[in-house]
């Protein structure tokens, strides 16, 4: 190869006009390189985390044919726990590797609300009583859930990403208590403080994006979201936008 690149500069410079000589050569040295980072022993780097973002997507519908075909409490919670790990890793090693992009970010958002979505279809397969008695909290998490999404999606044309710290715990706490009731039958006041973890957290991110003028991922707080703002505006009077 380093031949043929060789022989492909010297025709150029004995044959080419200038000009031309230094853009063909520019385009075939672009193209090599992208062939050396396709192939690259670290190329798996930027396939690993969305890889895990499509399995908790694809694990969704799967715990619903699972609850439906076999209903093991035992193997419905074993998909809850990898859907964890899925979602803690594929972030940190994106921040690791600083591949988190705002398209990884933003599909890693539609996973976690496609796979609870469908964790939330099993336990009204299987466990219908359980909320029941929960259906206010329920209905107000499911409103704000939505009207805080649509309403990013209007005011930036994509949908909320902000991954923020109360968003982190309110995965966890989801986690613990879908596994705990999946698993081991355990109906208690952890299902109560999800579903208003949840509503409080939907109402962060609403406010988030009536705070922010520009779409942002990976906010952590209220008061990250308010310095931000006052930067970004700081910047429009600077520039005299």
């Amino acid at each position: 190869m380093l031949k043929l690149l060789s022989l492909a500069v010297l025709t150029l410079k004995i044959f080419g006009p200038a000009p031309r000589r230094w853009s063909i050569l520019l385009a075939f040295s672009s193209r090599w390189r992208n062939l050396r980072s396709a192939t690259s022993p670290h190329y798996w780097k930027w396939k690993l985390p969305a890889a895990m973002v499509c399995f908790r997507a694809a694990l969704g519908p799967a715990i619903v044919l699972m609850a439906l075909r076999h209903p093991n409490g035992l193997l419905l919670a074993g998909c809850v726990v990898c859907a964890l790990l899925s979602d803690i890793f594929d972030g940190v090693l994106a921040r690791r590797w600083h591949i988190d992009t705002s398209r990884l970010r933003i599909g890693d958002t539609l996973a976690d609300t496609t796979f609870y979505a469908c964790v939330l279809a099993v336990i009204l397969l299987r466990h219908p009583g359980v909320l029941q008695h929960r259906w206010l909290l329920l209905a107000t998490l499911i409103a704000a859930e939505i009207g805080q999404h649509a309403f990013a999606f209007a005011r930036y044309g994509r949908n909320a990403s902000y991954h923020s710290i109360l968003a982190k715990c309110w995965g966890l706490l989801m986690a613990s208590a879908t596994i705990g009731l999946l698993g081991f039958g355990l109906d208690n006041w952890l299902l109560d403080a999800t579903l208003a973890t949840g509503i409080v957290c939907n109402l962060e991110g609403f406010a988030m994006s009536l705070l922010l003028p520009q779409w942002r991922h990976d906010v952590p707080t209220l008061g990250h979201a308010l310095r931000l703002r006052r930067t970004l505006q700081s910047q429009n009077e600077f520039l005299g936008v």
